[in-house]
């Protein structure tokens, strides 16, 4: 199992492992916790700029998270559909709902609970 904050950084960081494991008939799970939507839009439009719309983004970034899973041949996606803060200091770490507002314990319930079903 491998918790990311945001849909990508499983291909940025843990996708080799993962398919290591994955390409050993092992069950893989990785758990995102985050939509994506501070993330670039098309064309590079960042977050914040005119034309950056999150809703659009974070169906990007979620249509882009299936095939990576598919690429790495993750078993499982668990999505906790946080908004995303983006990073420390982001204006967007302060907007309702979002990762970076969300209490510890309850990000923790959340992960101990996949972590009782997947038992990795």
């Amino acid at each position: 199992m491998a918790v990311h904050a945001h849909p990508d950084d499983e291909a940025t960081s843990t996708g080799g492992v993962l398919a290591r494991y994955a390409a050993e008939g092992i069950r893989t799970v990785l758990v995102t916790c985050t939509d994506g939507g501070c993330g670039d839009g098309p064309g590079g439009v960042k977050p914040g700029d005119p034309g950056h719309d999150p809703a659009a983004v974070a169906l990007m970034r979620r249509q882009e998270l299936e095939s990576s899973c598919a690429a790495l041949k993750i078993s499982d996606l668990e999505m906790l559909d946080y908004a995303d803060s983006g990073m420390m200091g982001w204006p967007g770490n302060e907007a309702p709902g979002a990762f970076w507002q969300t209490p510890v314990a309850d990000g923790a319930a959340r992960l101990a609970d996949l972590m009782r079903h997947y038992r990795p």
